[in-house]
């Protein structure tokens, strides 16, 4: 039993022995998986091919800003149209008569202005003169009827409402002749200058309308805005429609836009690309060169790309139409690198430490990162620029800047890396 128990004890003693050592012994530091992009690599564009859709380089729906019955609608789906050529016409006879009666209103208003700035001709000052002189003898007779009705009403000759009367008319002719002098006044000296202000805002006011009249008579008649192709028409003609109603389709397929949705990665070197060659599936072995003309500045949130536009001529022996399925491929410099100068990197790449103004990224050294301190420049579309501190080819670290430590053991991501 003794020696049972010792043997027991023994291997106890020994499983905790090394139970101890296992715990102690430290676990090797797993490999941190990392996006990086390798700085002005351009020949990373080489066998990179990106799938886009054509669109024309100029789209409009037009419309009518006015509602009417159409009475022209000369053009059809496929008509070739020319700037300010007729796309379709209303009905512009009530429009005209609306321009009409706004000018002949603009005109009686100038010409009360310029009678009331001239003032009254002689004829007509003798007609005020006359018009004061009855209005004074309505107005003594009104007043001698008055004072006899007073001296009567006590005697009840006169009844109390026909005291009444003849006080009214004795108010009224008296206010008579104050009208009646102030029209001669003005018709001798002129208008007051109140009055002719009032009257130059009245005329302001219908050259507004008649102005307003002549918009809504031009905008009557729809003009094609550039040249281009009627893709679609939405309505008939003599159809009566609606203002902002879409009448026609019109394109501008003389340039053809391919817009495409670049990585992260890989958006910092557009600007530095040569030249842009699309293929489309309509027109196999055949291939067109074109230009970027726009680099997008955000990234879409579920792909995390960004969209470039690459617009090339319509060839003349095929055409490109809107909505062809393209691959575009872009075309770097011969030697594939850029100037240290250009160097431009995802705004992701730099970070700084806390309350530093130094600028830092981490660069990919074998199997571990590095910190690296670089000076900055301008910030562009694409990114900001590192003018000193990177140099072409090395890579760096594109997320989770502030989370890695110096010399950790990462391992570059294929996806969007290489």
């Amino acid at each position: 039993m003794i020696g049972k128990s010792f043997v027991a004890s023994v291997f106890l003693m020994g499983g905790l022995v090394s139970g101890g050592c296992r715990e102690a012994t430290s676990q090797p530091e797993p490999v941190r998986p990392v996006r990086a992009i390798k700085v002005g690599d351009v020949k990373a564009f080489q066998g990179r091919e990106f799938p886009g859709r054509a669109s024309a380089k100029e789209e409009v729906d037009l419309s009518f800003r006015v509602s009417g019955p159409l009475l022209s609608l000369p053009v059809d789906v496929g008509s070739q149209v020319k700037t300010g050529d007729v796309i379709t016409a209303m009905d512009t006879r009530d429009f005209q008569a609306a321009l009409d009666s706004a000018e002949g209103n603009l005109s009686v208003a100038k010409a009360n202005l310029s009678a009331m700035e001239r003032g009254a001709r002689p004829e007509e000052i003798e007609q005020l003169k006359a018009a004061v002189a009855e209005a004074e003898a309505a107005a003594q007779q009104a007043l001698a009827e008055h004072e006899r009705n007073e001296k009567l009403l006590p005697t009840r000759v006169v009844t109390q409402s026909e005291f009444d009367i003849g006080l009214a008319r004795r108010d009224r002719t008296a206010a008579q002749v104050k009208k009646a002098k102030e029209d001669l006044n003005i018709g001798m000296k002129g208008a007051r200058p109140e009055d002719l202000e009032a009257k130059r805002a009245e005329i302001r006011a219908l050259e507004a309308a008649v102005e307003n009249a002549k918009n809504q008579l031009d905008y009557a008649v729809l003009k094609a805005p550039f040249n281009g192709n009627v893709a679609a028409r939405y309505v008939e003609n003599f159809q009566t429609v609606q203002a902002k109603q879409p009448v026609v389709r019109l394109l501008d397929v003389s340039k053809i836009e391919v817009t495409i949705q670049v990585p992260e990665s890989l958006i910092a070197l557009v600007p530095q690309v040569k030249k842009a060659v699309c293929r489309f599936d309509a027109f196999p072995g055949r291939e067109f060169e074109g230009q970027v003309t726009k680099i997008g500045s955000e990234a879409s949130q579920t792909t995390r790309t960004y969209p470039v536009t690459v617009v090339l001529d319509q060839p003349g022996d095929v055409q490109i139409l809107p909505g062809m399925a393209a691959v575009v491929r872009g075309v770097p410099e011969a030697d594939g690198k850029v100037a240290g100068e250009k160097l431009v990197v995802p705004p992701s790449v730099v970070f700084t430490e806390e309350a530093g103004q130094q600028a830092y990224v981490w660069t990919v050294q074998g199997e571990k990162v590095a910190r690296r301190a670089v000076k900055t420049g301008k910030l562009t579309p694409v990114g900001i620029a590192v003018t000193e501190g990177l140099k072409a080819g090395e890579w760096v670290v594109t997320a989770g800047v502030h989370s890695l430590r110096e010399d950790q053991a990462v391992r570059i991501l294929e996806e969007g890396s290489r």
